[in-house]
């Protein structure tokens, strides 16, 4: 028989499968950047200590410019003393050889001046320049050497032969340092020059001291002239070169240091702008 039962069976019904909501908060708040607390403390401590950083970066820029800039100015200042100082000793030099030339009683005295001078001068500059590097332990002991040669009278005819060779040699020692320290084929030629005239100007002194006659004496003291000239020269052009090489390393370590810190400045700023847009979601 067909069935006319009445069917009760009902149709089978399946669970649907969970689906994730695209309203959960947490993925609402990571598309739009929303940071959490915690991270937006730790950003907003950052972003202040940059912040802190960038403006000591600042003042430390500053400072240092107005010091480069301060040192510049001593240098200018320190250039002029240096000259009036050169110019004071060769002047007095001069004024002992021309007198003594003339045959001025004062010459003497003057000259005794002169020289006293000059080595309270030498001995003090070497001391200080080897005290802070900027003269060698061999230039000093030299310059004590020399110091030392003119103040020692020279007695009899062989006492003056020596005393004058010995001059001779220290001042090659030294022109040889001057020449070979030259930078330049000008600055070399304008050594080698002064060292010919010091060089043939010691050897009519010493001849003179030899001699030791009145005219003699009036022919060293010519000589002595023509040494004295050579080393101002000599002096001025170490004064400006001295000058110019200060200023010259100031300047190159301003330029280095402006440098630095506008990259360091420039990625400062930057990390602070990203630290601003991370902030700006915060909750």
């Amino acid at each position: 028989m067909t069935g006319f039962l009445p069917n009760n069976r009902q149709a089978p019904q399946h669970s649907p499968v969970p689906r994730k909501s695209i309203l959960s908060p947490a993925d609402a708040m990571r598309r739009a950047r929303v940071l959490p607390p915690a991270q937006c403390r730790d950003n907003r401590a950052k972003l202040d200590n940059l912040r802190r950083l960038i403006a000591a970066a600042e003042r430390e820029y500053r400072e240092m410019t107005l010091e480069l800039d301060r040192l510049n100015d001593e240098g200018r200042v320190w250039l002029v003393v240096d000259l009036i100082h050169k110019t004071a000793l060769a002047t007095l030099d001069l004024g002992a050889a021309i007198m003594q030339v003339s045959g001025l009683k004062a010459g003497d005295a003057v000259r005794a001046l002169a020289d006293g001078t000059q080595t309270f001068s030498d001995v003090y500059g070497g001391a200080t320049g080897v005290a802070n590097g900027s003269v060698s332990g061999k230039e000093f002991a030299r310059t004590l050497a020399q110091r030392a040669l003119t103040h020692t009278p020279a007695k009899g005819a062989g006492g003056a032969y020596a005393k004058g060779t010995a001059d001779l040699a220290l001042g090659g020692w030294s022109s040889i340092d001057n020449i070979t320290g030259a930078q330049g084929r000008s600055a070399t030629n304008a050594r080698t020059a002064e060292a010919g005239v010091e060089a043939a100007a010691g050897l009519i002194q010493r001849t003179a001291d030899t001699v030791d006659t009145p005219a003699s004496k009036r022919v060293g003291a010519a000589a002595q002239i023509a040494k004295a000239m050579a080393s101002y020269n000599r002096e001025l052009e170490g004064a400006f070169n001295r000058r110019l090489e200060t200023s010259g390393g100031l300047m190159a370590t301003k330029a280095t240091f402006q440098a630095t810190m506008q990259r360091t400045m420039a990625r400062y700023r930057r990390d602070a702008a990203e630290l601003e847009t991370l902030l700006e979601g915060c909750m």
